[in-house]
């Protein structure tokens, strides 16, 4: 049985592209109402003279700081194509931190298509989508990286 591919050479040749590039002062209201949100009452992410005497120093972000930040070409990316598979599923995401994120910062984060496959499974043909973000400061230090992945079935 022939499968046909919904991939195309306008999608291949995107991979390892720059898709987006988007940049974000970070704030400490930002980074407060984010911990409220998350119900966190870590006092690295609420509280500036509590944090003062951490080992960061003073008040830092918390993980999920990379949600309201994501370049916006992520999704729209991901739903431009008019495949036949109408489907769309967030098949999990990978993130690491390598410096510790603080109000003040400007992060600029770069969006790339890392790679796309197709495979068959038992709800039949998927592609894969697999998307990396990487921000890096106003020192241009590199300071988180997100792999994020969608599949289309």
């Amino acid at each position: 049985m022939t499968i046909t591919s919904y991939i195309t050479d306008e999608i291949r040749a995107l991979v390892g592209q720059e898709l987006d590039r988007s940049v974000h002062e970070i704030e400490k209201g930002m980074i407060r109402r984010l911990a409220e949100s998350a119900l966190d009452d870590n006092p690295l992410f609420r509280d500036c003279e509590a944090s003062r005497n951490s080992r960061y120093g003073g008040m830092i972000a918390p993980p999920g700081i990379v949600w309201p930040i994501i370049p916006p070409k992520m999704d729209w990316f991901v739903t431009r194509y008019d495949f036949p598979l109408k489907r769309l599923l967030n098949a999990g995401f990978e993130q690491e931190f390598f410096a510790p994120i603080r109000p003040g910062d400007v992060l600029t984060g770069v969006l790339t298509l890392a790679a796309v496959e197709e495979k068959e499974g038992r709800i039949g043909h998927m592609v894969f989508f697999h998307f990396d973000v990487t921000w890096t400061n106003q020192h241009e230090h590199r300071v988180m990286t997100l792999r994020q992945s969608f599949i289309r079935y």
